[in-house]
């Protein structure tokens, strides 16, 4: 089973991955790169939470996972985030890299796994400012 192209909700997820590859990551001007097995390391993913505190300063990252027709692939993913009730915004850009807006509205937990629900790849866009 694989999954589709999409970015993790929360703020961060920490994977371990079996010694099958399937696991890719979307880089800007290379396309889908494989993130090959490490049996010492773990992935860690920038979910949407990190991308909307950080007012996009560290984007989330766009993955998927292909299917591996002649080995069985397993991982065992933890998402990290806060309670659902936590509201959820940008740090002031000036604090980050001196240049002024937000790009994100304030917005709860809760809230905003409902938005990514009903809107999966545009929750981000959605909460825009």
């Amino acid at each position: 089973m694989g999954l589709a192209p999409h970015t993790d909700t929360f703020l961060l997820t920490i994977l371990h991955q079996s010694q099958t590859t399937g696991l890719q990551i979307f880089k800007e001007g290379s396309g889908w790169v494989p993130v090959h097995p490490d049996p010492s390391a773990l992935v860690v993913n920038i979910g949407d939470l990190f991308h909307i505190i950080s007012n996009a300063r560290f984007p989330c990252v766009v993955h998927r996972v292909t299917v591996n027709r002649t080995h069985q692939r397993y991982s065992v993913a933890y998402f990290h985030g806060p309670p659902v009730d936590y509201v959820v915004s940008p740090f002031s850009t000036t604090v980050l890299d001196n240049k002024s807006g937000v790009r994100f509205r304030a917005v709860t937990v809760k809230e905003y796994i409902a938005i990514k629900a009903r809107n999966l790849g545009e929750a981000l866009s959605l909460i825009s400012t």
